[in-house]
């Protein structure tokens, strides 16, 4: 199943590579914003550049092809008899895509990385990059265990995009993506500890760009992990209630 997603994938590869020139054009712009701060401006760009690449990493789509495809158009049903569950089927399925958006971020690295002459701000450790790695692909799971859960709204409501665009929205600002979340007002950064999108999002780059020790890594992947638990048991709850709302005909 994986190797059939992949060569769907590297088939599109071209598509995959141009939805990347919108979050690079949007991060260009928010540099050039700041570039009047000389004080700031290699910390902003390498921050920018590294939540471009981040994005590409940990932030997942499932969320359209799920709600309008699989339940509204009654696709499901291709998937209701494997002997796999749906989540993993997915997983399955974004995975080439956690791949080739890979190989699209080292390149993207190292022209940024010549853009900007080789200045950019990085402060870990070598030794902590298992722990980096493994907050890396907790972001990614809490990003698609979102996503995911939240495309079975369909199977109640008609039409959920004002649900996304909100979603979009709140992502966009809570998961540091306008600015670090350290310049954040007091309230703000508060409330942005109390959503999963700083730990799909912000937290990651964080772990690259700050001077962290072991203390501070495991703990921010303590509350991922508690993030992704009860992500999952919203999911699990949402998918038996949902299909019992479900029903598809065809020839």
């Amino acid at each position: 199943m994986i190797a059939l997603y992949f060569e769907r994938t590297f088939e599109y590869r071209l598509r995959s590579f141009l939805w990347i020139l919108i979050p690079m054009s949007n991060n260009l712009t928010l540099i050039l914003f700041w570039s009047g701060s000389k004080e700031q401006l290699s910390y902003i760009s390498t921050y920018y550049v590294l939540m471009t690449i981040g994005g590409l990493l940990t932030t997942s789509h499932v969320e359209e092809e799920v709600a309008d495809v699989d339940i509204k158009q009654g696709e499901l049903v291709n998937y209701l008899t494997k002997p796999v569950p749906y989540y993993q089927i997915q997983l399955m399925a974004e995975l080439p895509f956690r791949v080739l958006q890979s190989l699209y971020a080292v390149i993207l690295i190292g022209g940024f990385m010549f853009f900007f002459n080789g200045r950019l701000t990085l402060s870990f450790r070598g030794e902590h990059l298992p722990f980096i790695l493994i907050i890396f692909i907790l972001g990614y799971l809490i990003s698609f265990t979102f996503k995911l859960s939240s495309a079975f709204l369909s199977f109640w409501f008609k039409d959920i995009r004002g649900f996304y665009e909100l979603m979009t929205i709140l992502s966009i600002v809570f998961s540091g993506a306008v600015m670090p979340i350290e310049w954040y007002p007091p309230f703000m950064r508060t409330l942005a500890q109390f959503m999963p999108f700083a730990y799909s999002g912000y937290y990651p780059i964080a772990a690259l760009m700050k001077p962290m020790g072991v203390f501070d890594l495991l703990h921010i992947i303590g509350t991922q992990g508690i993030w992704l638990c009860l992500l999952l048991l919203i999911h699990h709850y949402m998918w038996r209630e949902g299909i019992k709302e479900f029903t598809a005909v065809g020839q």
